[in-house]
């Protein structure tokens, strides 16, 4: 019989995961959290396209404790676009966010979220991390609308985003999924605040709670599927 998995990740480290936790927590939830750790404390009003919604960071100290009994992984130091950058620059973006952030939480960080629009990242930033990192598990930005496992979990794309408008669709799919499948979504968490979205949010995490899927961090899906299941 397959096994049916949902994972949920955020990114940025904004205030608004502390809601977003919250919300988890009810719903006996938990996700990953993919922080910049060379922006730490950073603010920003979003402008008035996005209804002056803030972008406030957390701060280095307060990262343990607001992500206690959640995954953090890596976003790289500073968001750059690593598809502009030399092999030198890529591994001081990511393996200064891995150390960083390993040592802020206690563990290991071993995954990442790639910044920037699509395409974030190409063949070449793909090599120099898997050459030259211990990042086991890194996201793309494009949504598959699938519950596929992915081929290689460094190039693995989301099934949607959380406010995808196909996603009460994509829902009822994975209840009704056979074999083994994996459903992943994402956000920033500032999103639900941009849009109004957080009754929306709530009503998401319910269901899925709801689902029968077995909830895990990206850390809990790439230990789950070893390669001879993928």
């Amino acid at each position: 019989m397959g096994r049916r998995v949902f994972t949920l990740s955020f990114d940025d480290g904004v205030r608004q995961d502390a809601r977003v936790i919250e919300l988890l927590q009810k719903f006996g939830l938990k996700a990953t959290f993919n922080l910049n750790s060379g922006l730490f404390g950073a603010c920003l009003d979003l402008g008035p396209a996005q209804n002056h919604v803030r972008h406030e960071r957390w701060r280095a100290e307060e990262v343990s404790g607001v992500y206690a009994g959640m995954e953090v992984a890596a976003h790289t130091c500073t968001h750059p676009d690593l598809k502009t950058l030399s092999r030198v620059r890529i591994l001081e973006e990511v393996v200064g966010d891995l150390l960083r952030l390993s040592d802020l939480v206690g563990y290991e960080v071993v995954g990442m979220a790639y910044p920037g629009g699509p395409p974030n990242y190409n063949g070449e930033v793909v090599r120099v991390i898997r050459e030259n990192t211990r990042v086991c598990y890194a996201r793309g930005f494009r949504s598959t609308h699938r519950f596929d496992l992915p081929a290689d979990f460094l190039t693995w794309h989301p099934t949607a985003h959380l406010l995808d408008p196909d996603l009460d669709r994509l829902l009822d799919d994975f209840a009704e999924a056979e074999g083994d499948a994996v459903c992943y979504l994402w956000a920033h968490s500032y999103e639900f605040d941009v849009h109004s979205a957080w009754d929306r949010a709530e009503q998401i995490f319910a269901r899925l709670a709801r689902s029968g899927g077995v909830c895990q961090t990206n850390r809990e899906v790439f230990c789950s599927f070893p390669p001879r299941d993928r």
